[in-house]
């Protein structure tokens, strides 16, 4: 592919990552405890990161307009997606009223146990499964201190079971669990020092990357009971973002279109000579 025809090209393979992005935070606008996404890029110059290319000072062949006007190797940089990062930002509380949604004011997370292992969430719509255990909205057990180990055995241990109680939940804002004034279990809310490790498993689940970097009780979060945390996406502020990378996305189309004929034209002319 013809140099100038490729920071085009990876400019359009950028842009088109960072609206699928956007385009995947709006879906999640109304997903509880959702945490949006960011996309940053980085340039790449292919002669600032050839670390053996020295230059040469005084040209050794026919002068050319780069002999006379340096560009440093931007006539060879292209654009690549650096990565996608995870906002963790706090999302505003809601009001539902039933005593098994939860909300988190802090940074902490609940810990569950899902059937790929040990996950984090925000989302604290919770549920009682037909087994009597405190699930969250897509079925995995909630689970209660009492240990750092992700053994599935061990965290099968953590489950909290409200098999044959009946009366009221009511759950303060430290996490701890009662009913009818007695204690049954201790919600297990955990803070990461930063968020770093952790990487998004669907819509509303963390994994920790990191196993040396492990959680620690919470002591900057509260709970909150009958409120739910809603995403942390600005609906107007991701349309604005969206409008502008697809016009970005346009530009880059344009600028591929423009090399072509140019190329295009050089080549025909070239044959007339």
């Amino acid at each position: 592919m013809s140099k100038p025809l490729w920071p085009a090209v990876s400019g359009a393979i950028a842009r088109d990552a960072q609206v699928e992005v956007i385009a995947n935070n709006l879906a999640n606008a109304n997903t509880n405890g959702f945490k949006r996404d960011d996309v940053t890029f980085k340039e790449y110059l292919s002669k600032k990161e050839n670390m053996n290319d020295t230059g040469v000072d005084v040209p050794r062949s026919p002068i050319k307009d780069k002999d006379l006007y340096h560009l440093e190797g931007r006539d060879q940089s292209f654009v690549i997606v650096n990565g996608t990062h995870t906002k963790f930002n706090q999302g505003a509380m809601r009001v539902t009223d039933n005593p098994l949604d939860l909300a988190l004011n802090g940074p902490g997370f609940f810990e569950v146990a899902t059937p790929a292992g040990l996950r984090y969430t925000r989302a604290g719509s919770f549920k009682i499964s037909g087994d009597g255990n405190l699930v969250t909205s897509e079925g995995n057990p909630v689970l209660s201190t009492g240990g750092n180990s992700a053994d599935d055995k061990d965290l099968a241990g953590r489950y909290i079971n409200l098999n044959g109680r009946e009366g009221t939940v009511h759950i303060n804002d430290h996490g701890e669990l009662y009913m009818n004034d007695e204690k049954v279990a201790q919600l297990s809310v955990v803070e990461f020092e930063n968020s770093d490790p952790l990487r998004k498993v669907g819509s509303s689940n963390f994994e920790n990357k990191d196993p040396k970097r492990s959680p620690a009780s919470a002591s900057q979060t509260w709970v909150k009971q009958g409120m739910v945390e809603a995403s942390n996406v600005n609906p107007v502020q991701e349309i604005s973002n969206l409008i502008r990378a697809n016009r970005m996305f346009e530009q880059d189309l344009k600028a591929m279109k423009t090399v072509s004929e140019m190329l295009q034209r050089e080549a025909n002319d070239i044959s007339k000579i």
